[in-house]
């Protein structure tokens, strides 16, 4: 996703998508917290439809389409991540936390189904990519 993320306290990026049904594409971020190699955490921000929502989940009915319709969302929220190491690897942490509001608990029910579909999906892809960069520098090493 294009995005001009630095991590240094206070600065301020997006992550940038195409629009979609219900949302602009664009989500404004500020970090509010860094420990490097540890975690981080920033402010997330945007503007949405129920119907955006919904997309991210997966979740596509006329059914779920009629109940989210002119459901218009201002997310204000924080997301942190995490990383706790173990001895057998590391766990990620998220928390995608500040919903205020029936709207927004609802909204954010969906938005963790969207989390798990996303993580579930892309994380295994970096973390590979992560090991056979690590692979490759020990080999070159070797050399």
């Amino acid at each position: 996703m294009k995005n001009n993320l630095e991590p240094e306290l206070d600065h301020e990026f997006t992550f940038e998508m195409p629009p979609q049904k219900g949302w602009d594409g664009i989500t404004h971020c500020k970090i509010i917290q860094i420990h490097p190699k540890t975690s981080i955490s920033y402010t997330y921000q945007g503007e949405a439809t129920g119907e955006k929502s919904l997309a991210c989940a997966g979740i596509h009915s006329k059914a779920a389409d009629r109940a989210t319709k002119g459901i218009f969302t201002k997310l204000d929220t924080i997301l942190n991540f995490e990383l706790e190491p173990t001895c057998g690897g590391t766990i990620l942490h998220l928390e995608h936390s500040g919903y205020k509001g029936l709207k927004l608990v609802l909204i954010s029910l969906i938005m963790q189904m969207g989390w798990k579909k996303q993580l579930n999906k892309k994380l295994p892809l970096v973390l590979e990519k992560i090991q056979n960069a690590t692979t490759s520098n020990r080999n070159i090493k070797a050399i």
